[in-house]
């Protein structure tokens, strides 16, 4: 009977992340968005997030996207430029941007785009993430 009892709390279920503390999830803010169009050309997300970050995450929406040239602004205006270019096909994410010394507050982020040819209808709507 009692190794009945312990097997029944070893395969309890454990809590969700919602039953986590804010602290442990290092949640991601989200700084601002940009709804694009479907020719290629240069757009910016003014950052409305607030404090400072470490890491940064670009994410797409409705359509197929190619964004290059990407360059970060921070508060004291020095600026960022991860290698590489983004490509997100359906609704994707990139991978995560570590910035460059400490936490930074970021301004904004410019970037050039296009739209990739299996790339869907309408506009894409580009999300900008940090993460302190």
């Amino acid at each position: 009977m009692l190794r009945a009892a312990f097997v029944a709390i070893v395969f309890l279920p454990l809590p969700s992340a919602a039953w986590r503390p804010a602290v442990a999830q290092q949640q991601w803010v989200h700084l601002g968005s940009r709804q694009v169009s479907s020719s290629g050309q240069r757009d910016i997300i003014r950052a409305a997030g607030d404090g400072r970050f470490k890491r940064i995450r670009l994410v797409v929406e409705s359509r197929d996207l190619e964004l290059f040239d990407v360059r970060i602004t921070f508060a004291d205006g020095t600026t960022f430029s991860p290698s590489g270019r983004f490509t997100f096909t359906g609704n994707s994410r990139s991978r995560v941007i570590a910035l460059p010394g400490a936490a930074r507050v970021v301004r904004w982020i410019n970037f050039f785009y296009r739209s990739l040819p299996s790339g869907g209808q309408g506009k894409a709507i580009v999300h900008a993430y940090g993460r302190r």
